[in-house]
């Protein structure tokens, strides 16, 4: 385990990104065309988050830097992460119930139209009818149908599920071996997407811009801010990488991790590597 400084961190995402960019195609998977399509989308939506993520840095700068957006981004890439390994253990049926899932968000959005148009609130009533009339109407009947014909896949006990695989992403996570990954950096990300206490003190604390009593506002990142976000982006994004040149036999491990090498760094290893 090398100890990388936050500059060599970002050189490792740019590494990364340029890697994930040399694709010049994708040939359709053995397991067919929906896992060929999903991974394609997720491998896009990966080296565009990472690319945000290096412009951010290059918009505001280091001390700057808007941790909170840049962690959110971060935590994406690890859900599209364990999302593909999960599917890629069963890639056929997964993809086809990972796709068909679309149709039980349409109709839990329809329901949710349909019930605001008894709202007791007049504003969320008359938009909900400007809604519905304009957009819904014209598509219940096939939304219907559609959900009627994978329904089955989607109801435990009566009741539809809430996410695609039935699991959470916990149990997606332990079922791929990320565990590790979801306790030691996803809990922490998920601090900004939820808006808790550890997001607001990113904003409220007393860093020497007041000279009151209380908590001063400051978009100031905080001291290591930055390292860590680009060390999860790097992290999950590497994992995806190694995932994508598996299926597809675009590059083998090694390739991947030849975007952490940094000789100079032999010598920075974590005391706990060295016991």
């Amino acid at each position: 385990m090398l100890f990388l400084t936050k500059d060599e961190h970002r050189i490792v995402l740019d590494r990364l990104v340029t890697l994930g960019k040399s694709i010049t195609g994708v040939p359709t998977h053995d397991a067919g065309i929906e896992f060929t399509s999903l991974l394609s989308c997720f491998h896009l939506h990966c080296i565009g988050a990472a690319q945000s993520i290096l412009a951010l840095e290059t918009q505001f700068g280091s001390e700057w830097f808007p941790t909170t957006t840049g962690y959110i981004i971060a935590r994406s890439i690890f859900e599209v992460d364990v999302t593909s390994h999960y599917i890629a253990l069963d890639p056929t049926n997964r993809s086809r119930q990972y796709i068909d899932f679309e149709k039980v968000i349409l109709k839990n959005k329809l329901e949710a139209v349909e019930r605001n148009l008894t709202s007791p609130n007049v504003s969320w009533k008359e938009g909900a009818m400007l809604e519905f009339q304009n957009y819904w109407a014209p598509k219940k009947a096939s939304i219907d149908a559609e959900y009627s014909l994978i329904s089955s896949q989607f109801e435990v006990g009566g009741k539809r599920v809430r996410n695609w695989s039935g699991k959470s992403l916990y149990g997606m996570a332990k079922a791929v071996d990320h565990v590790e990954a979801y306790e030691s950096y996803y809990s922490d990300l998920s601090s900004f997407a939820h808006v808790d206490v550890m997001m607001a003190n990113r904003f409220l604390r007393n860093d020497g811009l007041s000279k009151g009593d209380g908590p001063a506002w400051s978009m100031r990142a905080e001291e290591g801010d930055v390292g860590k976000v680009y060390l999860y982006a790097d992290t999950f994004l590497t994992c995806f990488l190694m995932l994508l040149g598996k299926e597809f036999k675009f590059w083998d491990d090694k390739k991947v991790l030849e975007c952490w090498n940094f000789p100079e760094a032999a010598g920075r290893e974590s005391k706990i590597t060295r016991k």
